[in-house]
């Protein structure tokens, strides 16, 4: 192909070269991605190992990706052009109906989940006290009809049900799938640009919990619902799909529970104590979720009024953060573990100094799937 102006082409290949190269340059930098919610690579540290090595290359090219002028327009351009392709998963995350964003169906390799329940299993069996697990599907398996029409299948129920096999009668098993499969409006029980559930999701499970027990659970009418606008999740964040309009948060609370929260990191001695189990100040920043108990931590205590000695402990990832506002309706403490950050000891060990008359493990099935921080259990 031959242009009738060859020299008007070169100057304006030439000026965007330049131009690119001076906005890098030029403009001010940010260590804080708010639409990706992570933080920006810094500048490489050079150093002789590093060459050698080819490790500095490797950081200099992150460096010159995450800082490249105008990063946020050219992702979302990118996954736009990806999604008018016809490719229904856009960066791990699949682009249905009405803007709803789902984590792409998970890996089929098994091995992770086995090693997982075969722990949390040989764990159940040494205890003297009830044992629950929830394995929490992901939104694809379950809000199936805001899904593309050509998708890879979802491995949830078969994953599942492997999972309930290898627990066999060593703890109750809590059919999350099964109870959010016959529920009438499924897509009330997700967020639309998150991977968690959503407040009423949660208490759906806190419902099913109280149900396996035999026992009655708080009704709806007893609290009130607080909405909160303009929140982007995770599924927001990876995608590059900015047009996507965003969700609202429920905060739900009833006015006659009084709690006392206790957050601990890593190994601190000295937690942060607030009373009740929101933390606001996360309402008006880019990430919104941490305002069920701070997000992730070590571990979080939580004192009630409830007029009970019933003492709980939960072994959980972030999906028991909006389950724990009912389950503190239930017991008169509550200590939520998170094993990715509690380090000082198993938990075996610090059941011999915190007994309880109950466990409960929360964990999405991806993190079943993936974690494999449960070997601090034994």
């Amino acid at each position: 192909m031959q242009f009738r102006h060859p020299r008007a082409v070169a100057l304006l290949f030439a000026g965007v070269l330049i131009g690119t190269q001076a906005a890098f340059w030029l403009l001010p930098r940010r260590s804080f991605s708010e639409n990706e919610k992570r933080v920006l690579a810094q500048p490489p540290t050079i150093s002789a190992e590093g060459i050698v090595d080819g490790s500095v290359f490797q950081e200099i090219e992150k460096y010159l990706s995450d800082h490249f002028p105008q990063r946020d327009g050219w992702v979302g351009a990118n996954a736009y052009l990806e999604q008018a392709e016809g490719r229904g998963a856009v960066r791990s995350i699949v682009s249905g109906a009405d803007g709803w964003l789902f984590s792409a169906p998970l890996s089929d390799d098994r091995q992770i989940l086995q090693d997982n329940m075969q722990a949390i299993t040989a764990f159940a069996q040494t205890q003297t006290v009830p044992v629950y697990l929830m394995a929490v599907p992901t939104s694809g398996a379950v809000v199936k009809d805001k899904l593309p029409a050509l998708h890879l299948a979802y491995p949830d129920a078969d994953m599942l049900e492997q999972a309930r096999r290898i627990a066999g009668d060593s703890l109750h098993w809590l059919d999350v799938l099964g109870d959010f499969g016959s529920a009438e409006e499924p897509e009330t029980l997700y967020y639309r640009t998150d991977h968690h559930w959503t407040t009423e999701g949660a208490y759906r499970a806190y419902r099913l919990l109280m149900r396996d027990k035999k026992e009655s659970s708080v009704m709806r009418e007893t609290f009130s619902v607080e909405w909160v606008p303009d929140f982007y999740g995770t599924s927001y964040s990876k995608s590059g799909l900015w047009l996507t309009p965003p969700d609202d948060i429920a905060l739900w609370s009833n006015s006659n529970l009084r709690t006392i929260t206790s957050v601990y990191d890593g190994n601190s001695q000295e937690p942060v104590v607030q009373e009740g189990m929101l933390f606001r100040e996360y309402l008006s920043e880019a990430d919104k979720y941490p305002v069920f108990l701070s997000g992730n931590h070590a571990r979080i205590h939580i004192e009630t009024n409830v007029q009970n000695d019933k003492r709980l402990l939960v072994i959980k990832d972030s999906y028991a953060h909006a389950l724990a506002p009912f389950l503190a309706e239930e017991y008169r403490t509550i200590d939520l573990i998170d094993l990715r950050y509690f380090k000082r000891q198993t938990i075996s060990d610090w059941l011999n100094t915190h007994p309880v008359d109950e466990i409960l493990f929360v964990y999405g099935l991806s993190s079943l799937a993936e974690d494999k921080n449960l070997q601090w259990l034994a």
